[in-house]
């Protein structure tokens, strides 16, 4: 048993990849219209939208949609998306949906405001660095990158899959792995866009901190505990035998 005991311990640690997906939370009340879901966040176009995901729980543990526990240590993110489920424009005019990636966001969920202003045609829209001071959404300082610019999308619903860059996932692993380690997505539309959903989604890989599993850990405290029974038992009869001698 001392021998499985080392064997268990010293394995080595294999590496391991999860996936785990994150569903924006639809906003209540938003407008419906061609393609629009139940799960629909709005983009409207006077407003700027910041999506935060769950920060962790008093034990430290983020999950996701799905209720999995979200632990990078030991791993990186390796892809990532961010889905626009059946997405669609209002109307055939020229749009833009600027897409921001950032460390967090002043609220949690989707939060919203009204920015009655021309939205800026460069950069990432209202979470631009340039704008930081006239957003409510985001502190100053808080760590940005652009990640996409949605140009002219048509008024048939579309869902739209954005594969992160290398560039970009270096940043998204950086961010994650902040203190407070929370993230967020900020969107600028310029125009108004229905949709049934936003949905972003990422894969780790690399060897996590190993833990030996609770099932391991007792099949190898009863071999352990039968180990020390047998040896008593073994003592227990040679006692006995040397006193009948």
């Amino acid at each position: 048993m001392s021998l499985a005991a080392l064997i268990i311990f010293s394995l080595p640690t294999i590496a391991s990849a999860d996936t785990f997906t994150f569903h924006a939370p639809a906003t209540p009340n938003a407008p419906r219209g061609n393609g629009s879901g139940a799960n629909q966040v709005d983009l409207d176009h006077y407003s700027a939208v910041t999506w935060r995901l769950p920060a962790p729980n008093q034990s430290g543990v983020i999950r996701d949609s799905n209720n999995n526990a979200v632990n990078l240590q030991g791993q990186s993110i390796t892809s990532a998306t961010l889905t626009f489920n059946t997405i669609a424009n209002w109307d055939a005019n020229q749009n833009r949906l600027y897409v921001t990636l950032l460390d967090t966001a002043l609220n949690g969920g989707v939060a919203r405001f009204q920015d009655t202003t021309v939205d800026p045609t460069a950069g990432n829209g209202r979470f631009n660095d340039a704008f930081a001071s006239s957003n409510p959404l985001v502190a100053n300082g808080t760590g940005r990158m652009a990640l996409t610019t949605l140009t002219n999308l048509s008024t048939t619903p579309t869902t739209l899959v954005y594969n992160f860059t290398a560039a970009q996932l270096a940043r998204l692993n950086e961010f994650f792995n902040v203190t407070d380690r929370t993230l967020a997505f900020g969107f600028d539309p310029d125009c108004h866009f229905w949709n049934n959903g936003i949905t972003f989604s990422f894969t780790t890989s690399g060897a996590p901190t190993p833990t030996p599993e609770p099932a391991t850990m007792t099949l190898l405290g009863t071999g352990l505990a039968g180990l020390y029974y047998r040896r008593r038992r073994r003592k227990q009869q040679a006692d006995e035998t040397s006193a009948a001698a």
